[in-house]
């Protein structure tokens, strides 16, 4: 099944929900338990909780959203759902790509927001979209612009702009079994140089997410976090962390171990320099 404006301008077509603020009813735009569902060329907003979900309980597969504008949800904008086990289904071999995510007010409603909030999901590809204010007001740090977690596995997050997101990128949660494992992350700027935003992360973040590749990615950050990219935790080994740029260190907590090459902590005029290069980025298929 596919739902398609009529043109490729995303704008041309607005899909409108209950309205960005908490709600007793579910407020859901497409909520997806079949596979092989494709959305594009939409305009998506102002729902109570997601804009998108989709449901790994229900095996949902080869979800496909492509030249979508996702606005001003009170929760994450895309939720790929499902609950703990080893024997549930999971959602596989999802695309989301050329997609703008966005709180146009330049801020959250809430702390519990994010773009991508991904469980169960695997052989998920994340390419060449735009991020922005995924930022949480007041209380706490919002979610992640992308994450993957909770019996994730080989996911692909690459070529994608993240800009004045609390935090970025997160593979895993937490010290806790059945997180994520492998999957890589390339080729991505983040930019966090809001600094009226109250709360912020590392840009790139691993928890308990063994054998993931971080490579090419370019981090400027203004912000009061000191670190750009963290792993954490003993579960976090097999890693493979090279080739980035960053205005910020690059640090181990909690026991994690990785594999560091040729990363570059840039200085302040190289970091500003990132800022200018979103549209610039190496090829990952």
């Amino acid at each position: 099944m596919t739902i398609s404006g009529a043109s490729d301008d995303a704008t041309d077509v607005v899909i409108s929900g209950n309205g960005m603020e908490a709600s007793k009813s579910v407020g859901i735009i497409f909520d997806i338990s079949g596979s092989h569902v494709t959305i594009r060329n939409l305009t998506l907003q102002e729902t109570s909780n997601h804009l998108i979900q989709v449901r790994a309980e229900k095996n949902a597969d080869n979800f496909h959203l492509s030249n979508v504008r996702l606005l001003n949800s009170y929760e994450q904008m895309v939720k790929v759902s499902g609950g703990p086990g080893t024997e549930l289904p999971t959602s596989d071999y999802g695309i989301i790509e050329n997609c703008i995510f966005e709180y146009t007010s330049g801020i959250g409603p809430q702390f519990y927001i994010g773009g991508i909030d991904a469980h169960r999901a695997h052989h998920w590809l994340v390419k060449n979209n735009t991020f922005k204010n995924i930022a949480s007001p007041s209380k706490h740090v919002a979610e992640h612009a992308i994450h993957f977690w909770n019996y994730s596995k080989d996911n692909r997050v690459v070529e994608n702009r993240i800009i004045n997101s609390d935090r970025a990128i997160g593979f895993g949660m937490n010290d806790r079994p059945h997180q994520n494992t492998g999957g890589v992350i390339a080729g991505n700027i983040i930019v966090h140089s809001n600094t009226s935003h109250p709360f912020s992360d590392a840009g790139i973040v691993l928890e308990s997410s063994p054998g993931t590749v971080v490579k090419d990615n370019q981090i400027f950050m203004d912000t009061h976090y000191p670190n750009a990219i963290e792993y954490r935790y003993e579960s976090t080994s097999g890693v493979v962390i090279q080739n980035n740029d960053t205005n910020r260190r690059i640090v181990a907590r909690d026991g994690a171990t990785a594999v560091l090459v040729n990363n570059n902590q840039a200085d302040w005029f190289k970091g500003v320099l990132l800022n200018l290069r979103y549209l610039f980025f190496p090829a990952y298929g």
